[in-house]
């Protein structure tokens, strides 16, 4: 337990890993041009390295690889550093391509890439291999005790029990009402035992304030506890902990809040938007003639939005409707094809001849890179609202406003032409929010540039 939990251990493993991606730097730089680099060339390539090497570490500490070995299963394993390799490798690969490193070697970055990937996986799991094996034979296991109740107790009993290769051993099981703190003192004393872990469900009969007794008893024998939170469940935060002043605090989150990969996709999201508002450059003295010339009003589309929380911003768009089509919209409510509180009709009155192209090639979305930019959206979230749609929201619709609105979003690449039920698209946008990562935005923007090059 020490040793897994050790700073200097988990550095040292840190360590390690960093110098199996050098020896893979190297043998790829070998397989490559057939010979071992020199200084120049070391100065050439080898910076990519010093990218890939941190950012690929970063990852797989964020995933908690670097944690606690027992509790990671040899597919978690595999899964965890892949989700890592993929991520690093896309964002390393972004770097060369937006500093125009034209001479790099694609093949070396490959090769040197899958061989770190390789190398890590194939260490690792035959870490977990021997561990589960020197486990298996009685040894490197902790001996636990559980105090608990309800449906919470018998989880953390099934739990253990179907994961007999994390070393973990069930010394006894005791409900709420069968163990006194007497007992339970007498038990430390007299066995084995490394760790107590107190389940108590919310239900009848259950005493939460009890457990002070027990803490106290556990403490006094050397032990440790490990409580699981009295709480109520839900199924959409997700737990952090921190303190106000000296008082602890438990905070549940309604999304997936890891302040690294937050940072990520900020970085992301302002590399995105500069290289979407240079395209707009380009394109702006085509789109801004050929609309004037359409129709008579702006070239630019200003409408309030809701954004995070709650916010109101100003969204940008080219004006693909004629002008003073929000006036109108009342006069059509009747012709809305979506129900709930969105507003959609396939042949749009409203909609200009070049409208009509700006949309369905997804250029008239163009200037909410500028929106990107400020920090008002992101490249990917869920589709902001308009202010009198909001009003119509039902409580549950709000979780929708948790995260940054974005250009693009999971129900955008979900067949937005075919969803004509809010409480659909409301579910794809949920499902975004509960299960978001970095991964799935790349994903997302992958499939965003696929469906606008078919046309769809």
């Amino acid at each position: 337990m020490l040793k897994e939990q050790s700073t200097i251990i988990r550095r040292l493993v840190v360590c390690v890993d960093a110098a199996l991606m050098s020896a893979a730097f190297f043998l790829a730089f070998c397989l490559r041009f057939h010979h071992f680099p020199r200084l120049q060339e070391l100065q050439n390539y080898g910076w990519a390295a010093l990218i890939f090497i941190p950012l690929f570490l970063r990852s797989l500490y964020k995933l908690k690889i670097y944690h606690q070995l027992r509790f990671i299963s040899q597919y978690d394993i595999i899964k965890k550093v892949s989700l890592a390799f993929i991520f690093t490798f896309t964002i390393s690969s972004a770097i060369i391509f937006l500093v125009h490193a034209t001479y790099y070697s694609r093949l070396l970055l490959l090769y040197f890439s899958f061989g770190s990937f390789s190398l890590i996986v194939l260490i690792k799991v035959i870490l977990k291999f021997f561990l589960n094996q020197i486990r298996s034979r009685g040894y490197n296991f902790r001996q636990i005790l559980i105090v608990g109740s309800g449906e919470k107790l018998t989880k953390v009993v099934d739990f253990f029990q179907r994961h007999k290769n994390y070393g973990i051993r069930i010394f006894a099981t005791f409900k709420q009402d069968e163990i006194t703190p007497a007992m339970l003192a007498a038990l430390l004393t007299d066995n084995v035992i490394d760790e107590v872990y107190f389940a108590f469900s919310r239900s009848p009969g259950t005493k939460p304030e009890a457990i002070d007794a027990y803490l106290e008893i556990v403490e006094q024998a050397g032990k440790t506890s490990r409580i699981l939170l009295n709480i109520n469940e839900n199924h959409y935060s997700h737990f952090d902990f921190a303190r106000l002043d000296d008082l602890p605090l438990v905070v549940l989150h309604p999304v997936n809040l890891d302040p690294d990969q937050l940072l990520l996709k900020r970085s992301i999201d302002i590399g995105g938007a500069v290289v979407g508002l240079l395209f707009n450059a380009v394109c702006f003295p085509f789109l801004a003639a050929v609309i004037k010339i359409d129709s008579p009003g702006p070239i630019f589309f200003k409408q309030q939005r809701v954004g995070q929380n709650g916010r109101l911003f100003a969204l940008y768009k080219y004006r693909s409707m004629i002008h003073g089509a929000e006036k109108q919209q009342r006069e059509l409510s009747d012709q809305n094809e979506l129900s709930g509180a969105v507003f959609k009709i396939t042949d749009d009155p409203r909609i200009t001849r070049v409208g009509k192209f700006l949309r369905a090639s997804s250029l008239d979305e163009m200037p909410q890179f500028l929106n990107v930019l400020k920090g008002e959206m992101s490249l990917v979230g869920t589709r902001p609202p308009l202010p009198h749609e909001v009003k119509e929201y039902q409580l549950r619709h709000y979780r929708r406003l948790s995260i940054k609105p974005g250009i693009t979003g999971l129900w955008q690449v979900s067949g937005r032409n075919d969803i004509t039920d809010f409480e659909q698209m409301v579910k794809l946008d949920i499902e975004y929010i509960d299960k978001w990562n970095l991964w799935m935005d790349v994903k997302i923007l992958l499939k965003t540039f696929t469906i606008i090059g078919s046309g769809k």
